[in-house]
């Protein structure tokens, strides 16, 4: 039998909990005008300071119980706590990196009154996603107050999500551990990962000359120019093979390849939409990220990304749209998801559909018309 204070102890804990829960359900924020309750997760790291300023002003605007340090102990303590309470809605405060962790977290949890709608602050580089949903390319100072009523007045939309499975498939040197095994934004192989390891690299080495999102945008610019005169991704469609619902696509036909990017957003390096608008000359359909398809495109090289973002050319070249994809690749490249770069030794690649989860658009002032999947 168990001691009477700690009896004591455990039912006072209980109540405490079931009392947070109950001011949680009650209060959003310190304003009566908010409906629905807000979890904000931030990591601090993301942005420069961006990151602990937007942090310390939630807690001050926001009940503190509300408002939690990703860096300290994960996405879950929050989420777990809110997990319980309906009509709730998620912050996401960071890049597409941190994004892309909160919703993992959030496939590891039950969630009985529904999966949670996730809204963006975008304090990373690209920012892709956040641009996707009309967060913008990038924290800029906005009124914090006026961003909570943004979010309260969001449309909800369902997005795709892809299952990625890697198996080497050959004996040696293995290459750096997978980052992710699921595609929120994006997988690519070839010039632009390249590109992006060697920033991870230089970041995590030399952390205080990648302080702000200006100086890593530099960082980026002079790394895309010397990737450009080694040329270290020539030739790629001759040393994968890349089959979409089955069917083999011949990269050998058509200009040579330098990257093969698979497309869940219609945004990616910052804001490029490689898959282009709708044309009657193409076969395919507009891109959708509710539609349990992901568009498969190539490009020659970076420069091509250039022409695309400037509107010389219209998309990249549209490989396929599909709901499953298998990628055998035949010497070392480097990968990417999500913005997260990693070298592959050989391997096989298989891409299928994981699941939908809900998020937060941003409402245009004058909608004309109904967003992917809107609720």
């Amino acid at each position: 039998m168990e001691p009477e204070s700690t009896q004591s102890s455990r039912s006072e804990s209980s109540r405490r909990s079931s009392q947070s829960v109950s001011n949680l359900q009650q209060v959003s924020s310190r304003s009566r005008k908010v409906k629905r309750p807000l979890v904000v997760l931030v990591n601090p790291k993301s942005g420069g300071k961006q990151g602990m300023l937007i942090y310390k002003k939630f807690q001050e605007i926001l009940n503190p119980m509300q408002v939690f340090n990703i860096c300290k102990g994960g996405p879950e303590p929050g989420l777990l706590l809110f997990s319980t309470i309906k009509n709730a809605n998620v912050l996401v405060c960071g890049g597409d990196g941190t994004i892309a962790s909160v919703l993992n977290a959030m496939d590891r949890i039950n969630f009985p009154e529904g999966r949670p709608p996730v809204a963006v602050l975008p304090l990373g580089t690209g920012n892709d996603l956040a641009r996707c949903l009309r967060w913008g390319g990038g924290y800029q100072n906005e009124s914090l107050h006026k961003i909570l009523h943004m979010i309260r007045k969001a449309t909800i939309v369902d997005m795709d999500r892809w299952q990625i499975k890697i198996e080497q498939t050959e004996n040696g040197e293995k290459g750096d551990p997978q980052p992710y095994d699921v595609i929120n934004n994006y997988f690519s192989i070839g010039v632009d990962a390249s590109i992006a390891h060697r920033f991870h690299v230089l970041r995590e080495k030399h952390p205080e000359r990648f302080n702000s999102r200006m100086r890593n945008k530099i960082w980026y610019c002079e790394l895309f120019t010397t990737e450009s005169l080694y040329g270290t991704c020539k030739n790629l469609h001759k040393e994968i093979d890349i089959f979409c619902d089955g069917e083999l696509i011949d990269l050998k036909e058509g200009p040579k390849l330098e990257i093969l990017a698979l497309l869940n957003i219609d945004s990616m390096y910052g804001g490029s939409n490689l898959w282009g608008r709708h044309s009657k000359r193409f076969k395919h359909r507009l891109q959708d990220m509710s539609d349990e398809l992901i568009e498969v495109v190539g490009l020659e090289s970076m420069f091509s990304i250039g022409t695309i973002r400037t509107g010389m050319r219209a998309g990249a070249r549209r490989l396929s749209q599909c709901s499953t994809v298998v990628i055998r690749t035949h010497k070392p490249f480097p990968m990417e998801i999500d913005g997260e770069p990693w070298m592959q030794p050989p391997c096989i690649i298989q891409v299928t559909h994981k699941n939908q989860v809900p998020m937060l658009m941003k409402r245009r002032k004058r909608d004309k018309f109904k967003p992917w999947s809107a609720k």
